[in-house]
């Protein structure tokens, strides 16, 4: 009988000390896990919006590059420094203050797409095989999308040199929210209050008839060709107390960018 006893005491024991490691265990489990305390990262810094406006370059008379998502010249002519790849050439009308084939020989690629209006054709043809590239033509009125760039071709025309019938053009280029109204060679009429712009690239026509543009266009920003620097300065000066609060002229010289 002793022998038993003993035997039932040491499983009773044995029991028991289970029991409390059981309960240990499931007590060590049931307590919450301390988490590391999270190191905190600082928020990534966002970069401050380019504005488009800013990457517009002009080379003088009507030649102006714009460089932003699509590397867009148009009437390219006296270009100088670096010089970046066109994607798309704008010409308006083939006057050669306007089209000049040496400096087009520097911008064009292989991916370049050369538009011309008609009154181009002529002088395109006789250069195409030494610019190695093929033309678009868009006369006046139509519309285009290439790359992604939204183009219209708009009347340009004076009672000079410029006839309307000759098929020279204006464009409206519309890339990275920016539009660009480049008027090409023309004099002022009234459906320039339909060309609302960020940017109006105007011809030096007359000083009146400039100022009418400027009356006309609903632009922020006129960059005057055609012309000198310090016709520019004055231009600027002359139509300071006629603009809006929102509106400037462009105080450039050849070369520089808009602000």
């Amino acid at each position: 009988m002793r022998f038993q006893k003993g035997n039932i005491m040491k499983r009773i024991f044995a029991l028991a000390l289970f029991c409390c490691l059981l309960v240990s265990w499931i007590t060590a489990c049931a307590a919450p896990t301390e988490l590391p305390t999270p190191t905190s990262v600082p928020p990534t810094p966002t970069p401050e919006p380019v504005d488009p406006v800013s990457r517009l370059h002009w080379f003088g008379t009507s030649a102006v590059l714009y460089n932003g998502s699509q590397v867009i010249y148009f009437d390219p002519i006296t270009l100088s420094g670096e010089l970046p790849t066109a994607d798309i050439i704008l010409i308006t009308h083939a006057h050669s203050d306007h089209w000049s084939l040496n400096d087009l020989k520097q911008i064009v690629g292989p991916n370049t797409t050369l538009v011309i209006s008609p009154n181009v054709i002529t002088v395109y043809e006789a250069a195409k095989d030494d610019l190695g590239i093929l033309a678009t033509v868009l006369a006046e009125g139509e519309t285009t999308e290439i790359k992604g760039v939204s183009l219209a071709a708009v009347p340009a025309f004076d009672r000079r040199g410029h006839l309307r019938e000759n098929g020279g053009v204006g464009y409206i280029v519309t890339v990275d929210d920016t539009r660009i109204y480049h008027a090409g060679g023309t004099a002022s009429y009234p459906e320039m209050a339909q060309r609302e712009c960020d940017i109006a690239i105007l011809p030096m026509y007359t000083t009146d008839d400039l100022m009418v543009m400027m009356d006309l266009i609903p632009a922020r920003v006129f960059v005057v060709g055609h012309t000198s620097y310090y016709t520019v300065q004055a231009v600027a000066k002359l139509a300071a107390d006629d603009l809006a609060e929102d509106q400037i002229v462009a105080d450039l010289k050849p070369g520089e960018f808009v602000p």
